[in-house]
Formats: C-alpha cells, structure tokens, sequence
C-alpha cells in the first residue's frame, strides 16, 4: 500500500466533507423557505452530524459504516468504517464536535485528545489505520478566520506534536449566510502515520 495514494483518498474524503456540508446547509435553508421553522445544522446532534458525513461519503462513492466495529474487539466502536477503494484498506476514523455556534467561547478540545489517545492505543495493525475528524461551528457573527480558525489550529498543532498523528487538512467551510445560526465551519482531519 502506497502512503501517498492514501493520503490522496484522505484529502479527497476531506474534501467530499466539506462539499457535503455546503449541500447539506443549501438543502436545510430550501426546508426552512418551506416550512418557516429553522433546520439548522448547528441543532444536530453528533450523532445527526455523523449521518450526514456519512451519507454525502456514499454519495461519493466511500464505502461507510457508522459506528463500525475494530477487527477484534466488539467493545470499541469507532464512529466510522471506511473503505478506501484505491489503496484497498479499510481505516477507522472517530468523530468530535469541539465548538457550537452560539456556545461562544466554550471548546471542547479535551474530548477530541481524548479520543486520539484512544486511538493511538490501538496494537491491532488493523486498527492502527485510524485518524480524527474534528469539527467545530462558528457563531453566526463570527467571520472566516476567526476565533475558531484559530483554535482548530491550536488544536492540531497538540495533535502534530505530541501523538503520531499528521494533518491530511485544515478547512474552513464558509456557509455564505444559508444559516441564519452560523456561518461558517471548520473541519480538520488527522490520520496515524
């Protein structure tokens, strides 16, 4: 297995995020012009953001099971199973939320180490092919680049430097004002080395 070619199918899963949630907020702002009651993404739970992750993952053409099983131990259940058609692999990635709109200043980024330290438990080779996808949703009046433009960084900069991590990217994904709640996100992705 190529190195390189999965880190070609990473960026463009990361990618497919990214357009995923822009699609995903342009439909909700069609449902809210239909029904007059607000379908914000930022009222999701984790568990709905998951979904949706997964749903515009398939639509790409990824192979993905929510809250997947590691090889070995039914005990552990990461929040995705994904198979990567060209390298031919299936890696396991888990899920964070670490800022909600109007929470303001208030990250969770204790949760998202957290879970890369879980992740870097792994012995299993299998399981060893993990990474972290970590979220966050800006307040409607906060610009692109902003506070938590700022923080995603801080926070990968700790994951970079003190787990065997790499970032596959960084992305801001500005909503362009079609939710009234937020409007932008940011979305990073970190995977084993």
């Amino acid at each position: 297995m190529s190195k390189k070619l999965m880190k070609s199918e990473l960026k463009i899963l990361l990618d497919a995020l990214c357009d995923g949630f822009r699609q995903e907020v342009r439909q909700r702002k069609l449902t809210n012009l239909v029904t007059d009651k607000d379908f914000s993404i930022l009222n999701e739970r984790e568990q709905g953001v998951a979904s949706v992750m997964a749903f515009y993952l398939r639509l790409l053409g990824f192979t993905v099971q929510v809250e997947a099983y590691f090889e070995g131990d039914p005990q552990r259940r990461p929040d995705f199973g994904i198979w990567l058609p060209a390298s031919e692999k299936h890696i396991y990635i888990e899920l964070k939320q670490i800022a909600w709109g109007d929470e303001g200043k208030q990250y969770y980024f204790a949760q998202a180490v957290e879970e890369v330290e879980k992740l870097n438990c792994e012995t299993d080779p299998q399981n060893q092919l993990n990474g972290l996808i970590a979220l966050g949703f800006s307040k409607s009046s906060e610009s692109l680049g902003g506070l938590l433009w700022s923080r995603l960084n801080d926070l990968s900069q700790t994951i970079t430097e003190t787990y065997p991590y790499e970032q596959i990217g960084l992305r801001q994904v500005d909503l362009e004002g079609m939710d009234k709640q937020t409007s932008y996100l940011v979305i990073g992705l970190w995977f084993r080395k």
